[in-house]
């Protein structure tokens, strides 16, 4: 069963995509039906589908998309969820480029990896990974700022801007009943064992899950099953367990950026490769990791890495974002 009741009117679909991801979207029955992100491309016919109908809807019955972010895994089911039911997308303004087109979303994963003089077959694999997985680009409907508030009926959610993993990326919060929908915002030491979490703006991640951290809520609802902070790594974590995994993925990033402020500092000479792979040595123990033979790093840790050189070099972190309803 693809499909699981997590609380009065809110559902969580377990999305495989391309053959070894998953990705959780969230069903939301108010007056209005509403879906939280809606995976790969080929999500809508695979997943999405039969799992509505084991609750008795299908895709035309969806009347929002409301996404986290514009990535691959979370936007590439849009256009056809769209073309189904006539849903209005929700996509913050700062990811709108990545929204409406596949070049901008190649060059925002793969940049980071060229800056690390990662081999060219790892760039085209990733370039090939997007491409299949991101769908026909949908842009938006509505483009969302900070402090937003989307009414479904009896179901009341409030966009809180949470940028670091791209910078359009939102969190979606039901007051009344605690629920958090935080997406990539909160990601412990990221989805597959020995990986890292996957963030392009270190300051912001670190400033927004502070910010997430201050709301009250008792059900977190994640995008993908990270790990750390509690002993099983679900999407969903209620109470005591959601604010120890918030707090542990604090606790990663400021190790991440411990070493690497260090390491930059014993070797100003060094480049970008070079800190980054100096950085993962001393991380060793520290954190877990796995790393990939073709690159040296593990799953998804170079941007991660890179963007914490860049706030060392700009002397950056932490710092905390406008919001941009200001």
């Amino acid at each position: 069963m693809s499909i699981q009741q997590i609380h009065e009117g809110i559902y969580a679909i377990t999305t495989p995509f391309d053959k070894t991801g998953t990705v959780f979207l969230y069903l939301l029955r108010g007056d209005r039906v509403a879906l939280i992100d809606t995976g790969a491309s080929d999500s809508p016919a695979a997943v999405l589908r039969p799992a509505l109908a084991e609750v008795g809807l299908s895709l035309a019955k969806v009347d929002v998309i409301l996404n986290t972010h514009a990535h691959l895994d979370h936007s590439g089911g849009n256009a056809e969820t769209k073309r189904q039911s006539g849903a209005r997308i929700h996509v913050h303004r700062d990811d709108l480029r990545m929204a409406s087109s596949n070049e901008a979303q190649v060059a925002f994963h793969t940049d980071p990896l060229r800056a690390l003089a990662y081999p060219a077959e790892s760039i085209r694999e990733r370039t090939e990974h997007v491409l299949r997985n991101a769908g026909e680009p949908a842009g938006a409907d509505v483009l969302l700022k900070d402090g937003d508030l989307i009414e479904l009926g009896d179901v009341r959610l409030e966009v809180v801007h949470c940028p670091g993993h791209t910078p359009g990326h939102v969190a979606y919060y039901w007051r009344r009943e605690g629920v958090l929908f935080t997406g990539d915002a909160v990601q412990g030491y990221g989805a597959r064992p020995g990986s890292y979490p996957y963030y392009f703006d270190a300051p912001n991640y670190r400033a927004s899950l502070e910010r997430l951290s201050s709301l009250e809520f008792e059900t977190l609802c994640l995008g993908h099953a990270f790990h750390g902070g509690t002993l099983v790594n679900a999407p969903v974590r209620r109470g005591a367990e959601g604010r120890a995994f918030l707090q542990a993925s604090i606790g990663v990033a400021d190790t991440i950026h411990r070493v690497t402020a260090d390491v930059c500092r014993q070797r100003p000479g060094d480049s970008k490769r070079e800190l980054a792979l100096a950085a993962l040595d001393e991380l060793l123990y520290e954190m877990p990791q796995l790393r990939v033979r073709q690159t040296g790093f593990p799953l998804l840790a170079g941007p991660t890495l890179l963007a914490h050189i860049e706030a060392v070099s700009a002397d950056t972190y932490p710092v905390k974002k406008v919001p941009d309803s200001i």
